[in-house]
């Protein structure tokens, strides 16, 4: 299992934790296991926001969490891997974590919600997990088609057991559809879902803008500092196919 910090130069690392054959997540901004209750923001982080900050920091302080995770998976439900490479999405998160207190960089190697809550319980049997999630994620997390035939209830009902996930307005049609989801679920799946609100405008920043204000040579909108000086010095996004 990994579980130990890596420079952000050792794109090998990485690697290997893809290849690994089972699922594995690596802490890469400091050594110490993770200990108590946190939130969870699996993302691409390509590149992060503050759109992705704003939502660790009002999840934690609705979950009353002490510490947040930024969770960067190396796979998708759904999209390929474009954009910036792993190390340097690593490395801008890294910038992040630096100076916000409390925020933990982590890398797993799958793609599905329920396992990467399943990969952070063995890896940090001493921490608590509530994953943060918008409206088109917490969508897809009750489709069948992402489970194999037969499986999904028993999984979720492990997930739920374990987690709570706190679903915000990133992509949410309207609080009138959230309400009609939450009412179409098992009540055993609905209690354990604690919608929240991001201020419109946060809610509306982009990393796909970020990407293509970068691509024009244009400082990146929407971004932390740190990131925005990252992204310049790297020259991240400026080829063709990094923007999708």
């Amino acid at each position: 299992m990994y579980n130990a910090a890596v420079p952000i130069a050792d794109a090998a690392a990485l690697a290997r934790l893809e290849r690994f054959p089972i699922g594995a997540a690596l802490r890469v901004d400091r050594p110490d296991p993770l200990v108590g209750h946190h939130v969870v923001l699996p993302a691409a982080f390509n590149p992060p926001t503050y759109a992705h900050l704003r939502l660790l920091q009002r999840a934690a302080a609705a979950a009353g969490a002490g510490g947040m995770v930024a969770l960067l998976t190396t796979k998708n439900v759904d999209k390929e891997l474009v954009g910036a490479p792993l190390p340097h999405r690593v490395g801008m998160l890294l910038t992040l974590a630096s100076r916000l207190h409390g925020l933990a960089v982590v890398v797993a190697n799958v793609a599905r919600i329920a396992d990467q809550a399943a990969v952070l319980r063995r890896a940090y049997p001493s921490a608590t997990f509530d994953f943060v999630v918008g409206y088109d994620t917490l969508v897809r997390l009750f489709q069948p088609r992402y489970y194999e035939p037969g499986t999904m209830e028993q999984i979720l009902d492990a997930f739920f057991a374990e987690h709570r996930v706190l679903a915000t307005n990133r992509g949410m049609p309207g609080d009138d559809q959230v309400r009609e989801l939450l009412a179409s679920l098992p009540e055993r799946y609905a209690t354990r879902i604690l919608p929240f609100r991001l201020d419109e405008l946060v809610a509306a920043v982009s990393s796909t803008e970020a990407r293509f204000r970068a691509a024009r040579r244009e400082p990146p909108a929407g971004v932390p500092p740190e990131v925005r000086r990252y992204i310049l010095r790297h020259r991240l996004y400026r080829s063709a196919g990094s923007v999708r």
